[in-house]
């Protein structure tokens, strides 16, 4: 009796263990959900990003699990507000893959605070891909890391190809934020490139995100003529950059980054953004189907169509969910995810090249009177 009572404590032990050890993607793993950690900035500075992004969250999740979840678990959203402040990362990152145990990450789309996660994520094996941070050494990090977005290079020489070719622009002056990486490492992609076609950098100039008046700045670029300024940055600043040009009725044309992408971004600017282009992950008037469905689902839900950030998170999240429904164990969705080729995605076909960056259009766009966009390039 005492051989058999041990054998049995000991087997209860062993299937104990292994339940603990499995996978929580493993079909013997009796959890009722997949768990999804978000972490983005859902108030401070940047919080129209993190918006966008955790509504198209939802909605894919929403989506998925009225299908029946995936191998008949729902999935559960884990979403921490990082309130646009890099510090607060690493323990909400931390706190994701130690205490709630999420099974992946859906992560920051701005590059400096997923940048913080990413060795986090790596370290404990778990998947992270953003949405939209484009600085690339945000995959160099690991092979656990993925985003789904073009990276800044090739929007860089994407911007400076089209200001060539379609502006037909030869002296380009640019103005940006200089605690800024996202812009600064743009910036430099721009000009390498803009200058490699031909073109020459005639003047830079800097200002901070507080500052509340560039006319020294945007006086001195004037002074140089240029035919083009080059804003890169974020829509919470871009509408200062543009009324001070309009103000000083500037005859460059202004062109800006993907960053300018808001609901935000038109608000109280009058028509200084008349005639501005800028690049972008995602062309809202595009007649794909897919696209149709989701600019519509969107709109019902959110009462506002969807913006690049929307758009990217959308993709981000429906990338995770294929590979999941597909994998039993992180190893395995780590290796699904790299193999994505040709996933139709709403901001274009989604291809991950070997450093897990997806191969997507660069859109770029024309901002009319009125405030309505117009496709120039990569539809």
């Amino acid at each position: 009796m005492r051989k058999s009572a041990v054998f049995v404590v000991t087997l209860i032990l062993c299937l104990a263990c292994s339940q603990r050890n499995a996978s929580p993607l493993a079909p013997n793993n009796t959890a009722k959900v997949i768990r999804v950690g978000v972490f983005l900035s859902l108030t401070g500075g940047t919080a129209g990003y993190g918006i966008s992004a955790l509504n198209s969250f939802k909605l894919a999740t929403q989506e998925v699990n009225d299908r029946g979840g995936i191998n008949g678990r729902q999935i559960e959203l884990v979403v921490e507000d990082d309130h646009s402040n890099a510090q607060e990362v690493a323990a909400l990152v931390g706190k994701l893959i130690k205490q709630d145990k999420v099974h992946a990450l859906l992560a920051e789309p701005i590059s400096t605070r997923a940048m913080i996660a990413a060795p986090i994520a790596q370290e404990n094996k778990v998947v992270m891909i953003s949405p939209a941070a484009v600085k690339p050494e945000l995959t160099m990090q690991g092979d656990y890391i993925f985003r789904a977005c073009f990276v800044s290079s090739t929007e860089g020489e994407a911007i400076a190809a089209f200001a060539i070719n379609r502006l037909k622009a030869k002296r380009a002056a640019i103005i940006l934020d200089g605690k800024n990486d996202y812009a600064v490492v743009l910036t430099d992609f721009f000009s390498k490139h803009f200058k490699k076609l031909g073109g020459e950098i005639v003047n830079q100039q800097n200002y901070e995100a507080s500052d509340k008046d560039i006319s020294r700045q945007i006086s001195t670029l004037n002074s140089a003529t240029p035919d083009l300024v080059f804003a890169p940055g974020f829509y919470n600043t871009a509408g200062l950059v543009a009324a001070e040009l309009k103000r000083q009725s500037s005859k460059a044309i202004l062109m800006g980054s993907d960053g300018w992408d808001s609901p935000s971004l038109l608000e109280g600017a009058g028509n200084a953004f008349d005639g501005v282009y800028f690049a972008n992950h995602f062309w809202v008037g595009s007649d794909d189907p897919l696209v149709r469905k989701f600019v519509t689902d969107y709109t019902s839900k959110y009462g506002l169509a969807p913006d690049a950030g929307a758009a990217t998170a959308y993709d981000a999240a429906r990338l995770l969910f294929e590979a999941l429904k597909e994998t039993k164990s992180t190893k395995a969705l780590r290796d699904k995810l790299a193999s994505t080729a040709n996933f139709p995605g709403v901001t274009g076909r989604i291809t991950l090249d070997g450093n897990r960056n997806a191969l997507v259009p660069v859109y770029i766009l024309r901002i009319e009177t009125g405030g309505k966009f117009s496709l120039q390039s990569g539809g």
